[in-house]
């Protein structure tokens, strides 16, 4: 993995996009992803195959990955989990990611409070479930932290479930004072 001085000592990860890694998060959207992320402790819910967890951890101090690899009527129903480690093995980033896997609703309350710089969020894209899980992950988001959404401006629907993302995200927007700037599918939301 390359790394680079910026002239004051401290040393910068190269990012790695992970081309071959299959994914809906683009290019453009990794490199969003991996520079908010920088030297940033980082929770990532919904990983998938790991496109966006390698972007995010060849820049972050840690990843903290939660996702029940069994997918999902949005992605499919199929195990994950094998093919994401190996991926992370493979880009040589498996020693910056925690893997948590289970439910989101399961999984995220065990977290304290303010542990996250940047949360990412890239789940069950069910109004409901977004809603759900927003609901969860605002309170382990330190004060001045971000949260990133996937797939925000979407109209997609699959097995007849329609993405509620954008509708989620814009309900969230509405209750808060909060910093908003949208790159491609990703929403990029910070907090005061």
């Amino acid at each position: 993995m390359g790394e680079r001085n910026e002239g004051d000592g401290m040393t910068i990860r190269d990012l790695i996009f992970a081309e071959d890694v299959e994914s809906g998060v683009s290019e453009e959207e990794c490199r969003a992803l991996a520079e908010l992320a920088a030297e940033r402790r980082v929770l990532e819910v919904g990983s998938w195959l790991g496109r966006s967890t390698i972007a995010m951890a060849s820049r972050a101090s840690i990843v903290h990955a939660v996702d029940w690899h069994r997918g999902d009527p949005h992605s499919s129903y199929c195990a994950t989990l094998t093919t994401f480690r190996e991926n992370l093995v493979r880009y040589d980033v498996l020693d910056r990611v925690v893997i948590h896997v289970g439910l989101n609703q399961d999984v995220l309350p065990a977290f304290a409070p303010g542990l996250f710089d940047l949360i990412f969020l890239d789940s069950f894209h069910e109004r409901s479930a977004v809603e759900r899980d927003i609901s969860l992950l605002r309170p382990l988001l330190r004060k001045g932290g971000t949260i990133a959404f996937h797939d925000y401006g979407r109209t997609l629907s699959y097995a007849g479930i329609p993405f509620g993302v954008t509708e989620a995200v814009d309900a969230f927007l509405a209750k808060e004072d909060l910093t908003f700037r949208v790159m491609e599918s990703l929403a990029i939301v910070g907090t005061e």
